[in-house]
């Protein structure tokens, strides 16, 4: 008796649930219509209503659902069709498309994310499946073909196991007005009108659709980012984006389209839809959401509360920075009378959050870059960010040297693990530059982000609890860089410096997706026993050293993917050490066999190696290139070695050429032994000019060795005998993806769903 009326209590609690989903739809139309003066409104209120009657007329599942942090939830019209059915697959294109000329709809499509494996996104235009969609900022793939291969397979069937997956993607859906509509349809056809997010320079570009006015001389204001319409800052990344666009985005993006694999997809979207979504931003709310500040009383601004006006502040590289941090910090400068210097390095802190610190009135933040990256390359160009040249191994003596008054820091600003048993912090991924402000200033003022995602980490890199001036607790995920696809490109490229690396070398390797197949090919090689020395160690290091092939590491910093980050915890086979030690010249010119492998911008036929600067200025910084090259070539059986795409900007440059962006020379050609791309390997190393020439030529894209050859031969660099040595006739290496994946979604049962398992089971 008991049981039966349990069960009739449990029955009626899951009608009420449904029957406030119900309700919850219309309050979501109610809210939206309540805000119809907003621009953007009133068009959200009627795709809401027209998605659910869209939902009902085709007995589709649907709910709405919060998503946010806890200070702004927003609530989101969910619906699910199953990407097996394609006749309902094209009635959801025919409803939903930018053609519409009276309704006309943005439609943002994700694929869904799998930690560790690339997200793409695309945006949709028309409701015909056979038209192409617009990736990477330009006309690609058909919709069937992009849907098919990369939302469920992930790219040509690099994931298999995606195959099984409950999810398959999403699209986030936004009804345009007809002005807005008629913009972007501009922005998609005039690329070189485009804001900053062009297509041959921006891989994540949906993030700045234009909505307003799209042309070469108008100002962010004008041009209204899709973003800043939705109160969040952009990202680069295609996974951050599709997670800031769930989780961050306002009230007037409220219609989400979920493509689930047929029945047991739409039991997941019943019973357990959260645990399907993608995860939250990698960055903090408070960064990315505008206007969201921090409690003036909470722990993080009583942590940097400690911070005197007018102090020099140290942020460390990459994920060693805290952006909740400099976020309280911008919160607080605005009402300071000197405000804050602060010294930065690349990654760890996004450009918006930097450009909100910059562009404060009075000045109140002004930032000095030690080494210039992706988040604040623009910044940099347009003078809000002054720019300090100089190595790793540098900085480290200035911060000794009293002398140099930039560089005698007031604060540190540091991410740490919890503490151990002893009450001792880990640095964790982080020590770079940390130890020498530590010897030379022991009385600074330190804060400390505690988070538990940062791993305590094997070296002298920790620090006591008593030593802390303030702390305050996160749970944000460390910065890394996004996962892009692995072609047949990289493959080359590993195979190729393979063939290079001894057996028993010492290795340093630069940052980038360039070194992808950069394990496959010690590998296929059958190198072995190698060390690694490095300035960043990433998660192509770490695979050296989980397929045996190198034994021990030593690195100043880590960025990579959180696996990464995990590894790392008491991995006592990785030593964190200062950056002053790693890059040292004369230690790496004395360690016997050490092999220095980085990448660049570009070559010139004499071997010179441009890593900096780009068209439209700097990109970025020399960093420790050239002193593990300039050392390397120095050391006994040393190698300095160049790996470099053959091509960039789509394909349409070459990155060997006659000339350098600026003349700008990074690392001397007398420094460089080898220069590798797809294509081959040009050996340098005591080889005449025009013996260089030749060898760079014949490495370089076929489609540009007859232009090179011949500019060669106009500025006497080669004669027309050793033109001859060139090979014109090689097979293009396709950019096709190649590498395998890993990670299938969870299916764990939601609480109702475990009801309803055991009301099933009594009757």
């Amino acid at each position: 008796m008991m049981k039966k009326f349990i069960s009739i209590f449990l029955l009626l609690s899951l009608f009420i649930t449904q029957t406030y989903a119900a309700d919850s739809c219309i309050t979501l139309a109610e809210k939206l219509i309540a805000r119809k003066a907003e621009q953007g409104y009133s068009e959200s209120a009627h795709l809401m209503s027209k998605l659910k009657s869209f939902a009902d007329e085709n007995n589709l599942p649907w709910q709405v659902m919060q998503v946010g942090p806890p200070q702004r939830k927003v609530e989101r019209l969910f619906v699910a069709i199953d990407m097996n059915d394609q006749a309902m697959v094209e009635k959801y294109l025919k409803a939903f498309n930018l053609e519409d000329d009276q309704n006309p709809v943005l439609a943002l499509e994700f694929g869904y994310e799998v930690p560790d494996q690339y997200v793409s996104g695309v945006l949709r235009t028309s409701s015909d499946p056979k038209a192409q969609i617009y990736r990477w900022g330009k006309k690609d793939l058909t919709r069937d073909v992009w849907a098919q291969e990369w939302m469920i397979k992930g790219g040509f069937n690099r994931y298999p196991e995606r195959m099984k997956n409950p999810v398959w993607g999403y699209a986030h859906i936004m009804e345009l007005d007809q002005a807005e509509a008629k913009n972007v349809k501009h922005f998609l056809a005039n690329p070189d009108q485009r804001g900053p997010c062009k297509s041959d320079n921006c891989v994540a570009w949906t993030a700045s659709i234009e909505l307003g006015t799209t042309k070469k001389e108008a100002t962010a204001e004008e041009r209204r980012y899709l973003f800043n319409e939705l109160g969040v800052s952009r990202s680069s990344a295609h996974y951050e984006i599709g997670r800031r666009l769930m989780h961050a985005a306002d009230q007037r993006h409220s219609g989400v389209v979920v493509f689930v694999n047929g029945e047991k997809g739409k039991e997941a979207f019943n019973t357990s839809l959260r645990n399907f979504l993608p995860p939250e931003p990698q960055i903090p709310y408070t960064n990315i959401i505008k206007g969201l500040g921090h409690d003036p009383q909470g722990e993080l601004m009583k942590a940097v509360n400690q911070i005197p006006d007018g102090a020099k502040i140290f942020f460390p590289i990459a994920a060693g920075a805290s952006p909740e941090a400099m976020s309280a910090l911008i919160q607080r400068a605005g009402g300071l009378q000197k405000g804050f210097d602060i010294s930065i390095l690349v990654n760890g802190i996004n450009e918006s959050t930097l450009r909100t610190a910059a562009e404060l009135p009075d000045k109140k933040i002004r930032f000095r870059s030690l080494f210039v990256g992706s988040n604040m390359r623009k910044l940099h160009n347009e003078g809000k960010i002054s720019y300090v040249p100089g190595y790793l191994s540098d900085f480290p003596r200035y911060m000794r040297d009293s002398s140099m008054k930039d560089f005698q820091y007031d604060a540190i600003v540091v991410r740490v693990s919890p503490p151990d048993e002893n009450g001792f912090h880990s640095f964790g991924p982080n020590y770079d530059m940390i130890h020498a402000i530590l010897e030379a200033r022991p009385n600074i003022k330190m804060i400390a982000e505690v988070n538990p995602n940062v791993p305590f980490t094997h070296g002298v890199n920790k620090i006591h609890a008593s030593k802390l001036s303030g702390v305050f607790k996160s749970t944000a995920k460390l910065a890394g860089p996004p996962v892009v696809p692995f072609t047949e490109v990289e493959k080359n490229i590993g195979h190729n410096l393979g063939k290079l690396i001894d057996d028993g070398a010492t290795l340093q390797v630069g940052i980038g997706n360039i070194f992808g197949g950069l394990a496959d090919g010690l590998e296929a090689n059958n190198r072995q026993g190698l060390s690694i020395s490095t300035e960043m160690f990433g998660d192509g290091l770490k695979d050296l050293m989980e397929r045996g092939i190198a034994t021990k590491a030593e690195t100043g910093f880590a960025y990579g993917s959180e696996d990464l980050y995990k590894w790392l915890n008491h991995n006592k086979a990785v030593e964190f050490v200062s950056t002053e030690k790693v890059n040292d010249p004369a230690l790496i010119q004395n360690t016997e066999k050490f092999h220095a492998v980085n990448t660049a911008l570009q070559v010139d036929l004499r071997g010179a190696v441009n890593a900096e600067m780009g068209p439209e200025g700097r990109l970025s910084s020399p960093g420790g290139q050239v002193e593990f090259m300039s050392a390397a070539s120095r050391a006994k059986g040393g190698k300095s070695i160049i790996a470099i795409r053959s091509t960039a900007k789509n394909g349409s440059f070459s990155t060997i050429g006659l000339d350098l962006y600026k003349g700008n020379v990074t690392t001397p050609a007398e420094s460089v032994h080898y220069v590798v791309t797809e294509y081959g390997i040009a050996m340098l190393k005591g080889k005449s000019l025009s013996e260089r020439a030749v060898e760079l030529i014949n490495v370089a894209h076929p489609k540009f060795r007859q232009e090179l050859t011949q500019k060669a031969l106009e500025n006497n660099i080669i004669t027309q005998e050793e033109a001859a040595k060139v090979v014109l006739d090689v097979p293009v290496v396709a950019e096709t993806e190649v590498q395998a994946g890993r990670g299938i979604a969870s299916t764990k049962e939601s609480f109702w769903m475990r009801v309803w398992t055991y009301i099933t089971n009594i009757f």
